[in-house]
């Protein structure tokens, strides 16, 4: 018994030191992070200012991989088979656990083949944009417009939840709006400016600019309060569908299942200071997102509660695994 307690010792002793040396030598070359959209969009854009920080704390470069298509799947998929090392993660949205919800034989499982690391941020609404020249001035004017007119939104992915969001509103009003999936947001703005779709759901960021210049017009907003930034734009509630609350979306970051719990959790902690600096938080907080950087284990108690409410949502918005 007592060489028995002597060997368990040593087994304990051997896994913490082992545990030391990941923590102290993590990381000691370049990071590649993974996002599943091409440049321009809101997780592109998010990710890369969240990464000029962590640069300068992890002391390593963090290579941007930009691998779009199929609503996150090809980068999913590319992270389950990476080497469980912490040199290849992913920076994602809501898209890529709603997969296991709308795909009849999901390649991947968000809560088993992948080891949550942090929530980034979350994404307390959408704005509702459409083209300036749109007769459309207001959600009860979309929705009656959808019903004679054909009316088609863009999302990045059937499952997404701009997708879902397009659903939910056609389910609560009777509206006929069309589902066009595209393969990155940057592609979705372009074919609302060139009236090739009539709507699209979108954060403040990668709007506003053609808002202001007038291309482009908000007609809504999904939170549960008006935009700080926008104060003229009214909430869906206020705006035709008395009592509707959309929180829009959340940017995770994950790794393969199989990283040791001192490297996720290094990268956590740097990502959790990162977002409380003054210089990102101001511009995470003016994209109209909220800060994240919860734990590994707060950020999987999120994933599941999340997995739950959204399969509720699929089911009134009546979209069927496919």
């Amino acid at each position: 018994m007592q060489r028995q307690s002597i060997a368990l010792a040593l087994t304990l002793l051997a896994g913490i030191a082992a545990g030391s040396s990941w923590s102290q030598s993590y990381p000691n070359r370049p990071i590649r992070m993974m996002i599943p959209q091409p440049p321009g969009g809101t997780m592109d854009t998010m990710a890369r200012a969240l990464a000029d920080p962590l640069v300068r704390a992890l002391g390593q470069n963090i290579v941007m991989d930009n691998r779009s298509g199929a609503n996150g799947i090809i980068a999913g998929e590319t992270l389950a088979r990476a080497a469980p090392d912490g040199y290849t993660l992913l920076y994602t949205s809501a898209s890529l656990a709603n997969n296991q919800l709308v795909l009849k034989k999901p390649p991947f499982d968000v809560l088993k083949d992948f080891a949550p690391v942090t929530l980034a941020n979350t994404l307390p609404g959408y704005l509702i944009i459409v083209n300036a020249l749109s007769p459309a001035k207001s959600v009860k004017d979309l929705v009656e417009l959808s019903k004679t007119t054909r009316v088609h939104f863009g999302s990045s992915g059937a499952g997404n939840s701009q997708h879902l969001l397009g659903e939910l509103i056609n389910a609560r009003t009777g509206a006929r709006m069309v589902h066009v999936p595209y393969k990155g947001f940057a592609l979705i703005v372009n074919a609302v400016l060139g009236n090739e779709i009539q709507v699209v759901f979108g954060s403040p960021t990668t709007v506003i600019a053609h808002i202001k210049a007038g291309r482009l017009r908000a007609i809504a907003y999904t939170g549960a309060q008006r935009l700080s930034g926008m104060p003229d734009v009214p909430t869906v509630s206020e705006s035709g569908i008395p009592g509707m609350v959309y929180e829009a979306s959340w940017h995770g970051i994950f790794a393969p299942a199989a990283t040791p719990r001192p490297v996720i959790l290094r990268f956590q902690a740097e990502v959790a200071k990162a977002v409380q600096a003054p210089r990102l938080n101001q511009y995470i907080t003016d994209s109209g997102h909220a800060p994240g950087g919860s734990t590994p284990e707060e950020f999987r108690k999120f994933l599941v509660r999340y997995l739950k409410d959204t399969a509720e949502q699929l089911r009134i918005a009546k979209v069927e695994p496919q």
